[in-house]
């Protein structure tokens, strides 16, 4: 190199590695040692590349060596300067591995990656992704990457469903409310709460530094805190696997916050900071946040104010695109008190709505500090559910039976008698839905699954049509005679008639 010198350039990669390399502790000359002269006299030109953490941590230790290298930061390129790289060197791409590129496939693979692998940079996880599904496409002998390969590499990758992929802002939004409704029952408030901020996220006007949205649900058991979350992952990401859920009656230590972020020592990855690495794109539920450590609760505070977490590892791992759900039971006598003496929430009037909001923010701040609360964006009270609620609960339920019989060629019908039997036998006000699905699971299933077993043509096509029977409890009589009757028909005769109580 030195001899050529004026005709030729060296690169090298990694070049903190020189530090060190080939010495010894006898003294021995490392390879950093071995080009300072050089480059001291001007014989070489030479350009090194590598990380600033890995500069500050190894070349800035070799103060001589630091003295005759010029630092110059390279900022990450930004979409569109990362897309007109592409588009400049998709040719080579394309060259060897015998494909065509869309334009399209490489403003996909920019505009994904970023969304989606928060972690890297760019241009090179979208290089990743071009590379990846050319030759996915070459090795199926496919001559063009478009959008939908991209969005496979993606998938294999990050485990987000191609269909959320692939589904823009506006496509997501549509009918939000009404999926979130039609699996929350008698929350019509909360439901709309939340689809106006993850609106307004999606838009792009929330505070960039932060999660996408923050949401503090309080409410009594049952009520439907955790349905919605769940919903919500659903709805956003279409599948419910996309929330992470913490219980925080398994974090009451205060050594438990390593459990979330890892532990050095022991070389343990977080639970917290590891899942969101995976799947960037969550929706994070903090069920119970009262039985929580404060040391834990001051992790989450982090989460809220910056967006960002670091791990045991040193690593920085962003929350700004998760949704981040707290559910509390705190404050709910205050509630159950409020509904026997006026009513549900939703009934109550503005003023009484804003003086009962005030009395809730009172009782929450006996139990966490007002930095805590302060940076949540949306306390949500939820309604206690009342008869008009459950019932639509008990048709929900009996639906989804519906559906699962479906795959076993079986219909079901019912009476208003079943619904009135299940409203009075399962019906709580301190548990809300709970013992609803406890009592169908226990009285209505077994009758079913019982009878499905004893059928003598498992492949011919059943109709159960279930009803109540029998004089309910007065206040003459504590025992309850109701009954539950069902009849079963095969091809148009019927054959079967049971009871079940």
């Amino acid at each position: 190199m030195v001899e050529t010198k004026g005709e030729n350039l060296l690169f090298i990669d990694e070049f903190h590695t020189i530090v060190g390399a080939g010495g010894s502790d006898k003294g021995a000359l490392d390879a950093g040692n071995i080009v300072k002269p050089v480059l001291s006299r001007g014989e070489m030109q030479l350009i090194g590349a590598t990380t600033l953490d890995e500069f500050h941590e190894y070349v800035e230790q070799d103060r001589a060596l630091e003295r005759r290298m010029q630092p110059i930061i390279v900022e990450e390129p930004t979409t569109t300067q990362a897309i007109e790289i592409l588009e400049q060197a998709k040719t080579i791409y394309e060259k060897f591995h015998q494909v065509s590129i869309s334009s399209d496939a490489v403003k996909q693979a920019v505009l994904l990656s970023v969304r989606y692998i928060p972690d890297q940079f760019l241009p090179d996880k979208a290089f990743d992704l071009i590379d990846e599904a050319a030759t996915i496409c070459s090795t199926n002998g496919l001559g063009h990457v478009g959008k939908q390969e991209i969005a496979e590499v993606l998938k294999n990758k990050t485990g987000i469903p191609v269909t959320t992929i692939l589904k823009g802002d506006k496509e997501r939004l549509d009918g939000l409310k009404e999926k979130l409704s039609r699996r929350v029952k008698g929350q019509d408030e909360a439901v709309e709460a939340v689809v106006n901020a993850i609106t307004v996220a999606q838009a792009g006007l929330q505070d960039q530094r932060k999660p996408l949205s923050s949401f503090m649900f309080l409410g009594t058991s049952g009520v439907g805190k955790t349905e919605l979350a769940l919903a919500l992952a659903e709805g956003m990401f279409d599948d419910e696997d996309a929330i992470i859920r913490f219980d925080m009656s398994e974090y009451k230590q205060k050594g438990d916050i390593t459990k979330l972020i890892g532990d050095r020592q022991t070389r343990t990855k977080g639970q917290l900071t590891e899942k969101i690495k995976q799947k960037p794109y969550s929706v994070i539920l903090i069920d119970e946040v009262e039985k929580a450590h404060s040391e834990v609760v001051d992790l989450f505070l982090q989460v809220l104010d910056a967006g960002r977490l670091t791990d045991s590892t040193g690593r920085q791992v962003s929350f700004k695109n998760t949704i981040v759900i707290i559910t509390t039971n705190i404050g709910s006598q205050k509630i159950i008190k409020q509904y026997e003496l006026k009513g549900n929430f939703k009934k109550l009037t503005d003023r009484d709505k804003i003086q009962f909001e005030k009395s809730m923010t009172l009782e929450l701040e006996t139990k966490f500090r007002p930095e805590f609360l302060n940076r949540i964006e949306y306390k949500l009270i939820f309604n206690m559910l009342d008869e008009e609620v459950n019932k639509e609960i008990i048709v929900k339920q009996l639906s989804e039976i519906q559906e699962r019989m479906k795959n076993k060629k079986l219909t079901l019908s019912y009476e208003e008698s079943l619904v009135t039997y299940l409203l009075d036998v399962g019906t709580n006000i301190k548990d809300g839905a709970r013992p609803l699905e406890r009592v169908i699971k226990h009285k209505v299933l077994p009758l079913i699954s019982k009878e499905f077993l004893n059928l003598s043509d498992p492949n011919q096509e059943y109709h159960f049509h279930l009803w109540v029977e029998g004089d309910a409890p007065d206040e003459y009589h504590r025992e309850d005679k109701r009954k539950i009757l069902f009849e079963v028909e095969a091809e148009n005769t019927s054959f079967g008639e049971a009871l079940f109580s």
